[in-house]
């Protein structure tokens, strides 16, 4: 299950989490690297693939009466997580219409932690 700022939204088809570190590095006099770890951040990629136009026509309206900053809830290892975050560049790929309803063949977000 996905929560954008609290509204579930369908399953994704793909989901990655990425973590990475924030850092301040220099070197001193002697060349030696120093580096201070200022946070660890999240980074959530998740991609629907085949998703009805009226889905994600919902996940955009969120977002957007959301910005900048809103919750995912997503799955995680150990249990579902919650982080704030931004959504990234929203791509977006081919649409199909199939008995009458327009279907995007892949849509991809990526919501990076404040």
């Amino acid at each position: 299950m996905l929560k954008i700022a609290g509204t579930t939204v369908k399953t994704p088809t793909e989901l990655k989490i990425g973590r990475f570190d924030l850092s301040k590095s220099s070197r001193s006099a002697s060349g030696k690297m120093m580096m201070e770890i200022i946070a660890t951040k999240r980074r959530v990629d998740v991609v629907w693939k085949m998703i009805p136009d009226d889905e994600l026509k919902k996940i955009l309206d969120v977002i957007n009466a959301n910005k900048p900053f809103f919750t995912l809830e997503y799955p995680d290892a150990g249990g579902t997580k919650t982080m704030t975050c931004y959504a990234g560049d929203i791509a977006t790929s081919l649409w199909h219409t199939k008995n009458g309803i327009r279907y995007w063949e892949e849509v991809s977000i990526p919501f990076i932690e404040r």
